[in-house]
């Protein structure tokens, strides 16, 4: 009877035992399974693309270390990995919003510099404008009241040249027959004689005038200066103590020789002056004037 039971007890347990024999064979001989994640949007960094690469190699080693009843690990794991890359994702973004910050900075600060730039040269502008106004209201200034001066000087030298004038005429004196009107027109001569003299000699010593019409030396200078202010003579008096008369047409034609060339210089008009200014005595004067009156200087 024993050996009956355990007869039975044995039929029952290989009978149990083959169903679980099979599945085990079942699960050996299929391949181990595979969880394909879907295909994700790629990524515009590199950086994630190989970090996503590399744990996708690190996962399959992972599942044959375990056993093919680990699912949810394996997609806890998935999700921890989509966690991971939204999270690199967000600090790519924030990294290429700072960096557009930067550059938006970067662009505001040049405008303020180029701004800054241009008012400074615009007040530099101004700074300038107004220096230069400035210079010139000092030169129109200046000149008025050189101008002023030089007509000023010009009246002293009108009135002292009247006052001379009249000195030099009642210096002489005629004889006890002669009368005023012949007393003037006698000075009238002289005068003419004086200038006509200068005239023709063109370059005439003032020691030599002087003692030719009977003066001191700064008498002749005097007479000399009185008559061009009188505009009945014009010339220049050089450091030799000699007056070179110089007639309104020669003067004109220096003139017109520093118009045309523009900018002449003092040596160079120089060189050029015998061209301009005729320096020759016109005709040979005599040492004997021939006034018409005997006239005694006092």
């Amino acid at each position: 009877m024993e050996e009956l039971l355990v007869a039975v007890l044995s039929m029952f347990l290989v009978v149990a035992l083959i169903p679980l024999y099979l599945w085990k064979r079942r699960q050996d001989s299929q391949p181990p399974p595979h969880h394909d994640e879907p295909p994700q949007a790629p990524r515009r960094e590199t950086v994630v693309r190989t970090t996503a690469t590399r744990r996708m190699r690190r996962r399959p080693a992972a599942s044959g270390a375990s056993t093919s009843a680990d699912p949810p690990a394996t997609v806890e794991e998935s999700a921890g990995e989509s966690d991971d890359e939204a999270a690199g994702g967000g600090y790519y973004e924030a990294k290429a919003s700072k960096k557009k910050e930067t550059k938006r900075q970067e662009r505001e600060a040049r405008r303020q510099a180029d701004e800054a730039a241009r008012e400074s040269k615009q007040a530099k502008q101004d700074r300038y404008s107004e220096m230069r106004r400035l210079k010139d209201e000092e030169r129109e200034a200046q000149e008025r009241m050189l101008e002023e001066e030089a007509k000023a000087q010009k009246a002293k030298e009108e009135e002292a040249a009247a006052l001379e004038f009249e000195k030099w005429k009642g210096e002489f004196s005629v004889d006890e027959e002669g009368t005023l009107e012949e007393a003037q027109d006698s000075a009238e001569d002289l005068l003419a004689n004086f200038v006509e003299y200068i005239k023709k000699h063109k370059c005439v010593p003032l020691e030599e005038l002087a003692a030719e019409f009977k003066l001191r030396t700064q008498e002749c200078i005097n007479r000399i200066t009185s008559l061009e202010s009188m505009d009945r003579l014009s010339g220049v008096m050089d450091d030799r103590g000699k007056f070179i008369y110089i007639s309104q047409e020669e003067m004109k034609a220096v003139a017109d020789y520093i118009k045309r060339q523009g900018r002449v210089s003092i040596s160079h008009l120089a060189s050029k002056s015998n061209q301009f200014i005729d320096l020759e005595p016109k005709v040979q004067y005599t040492d004997d004037i021939n006034i018409g009156e005997e006239i005694t200087v006092n």
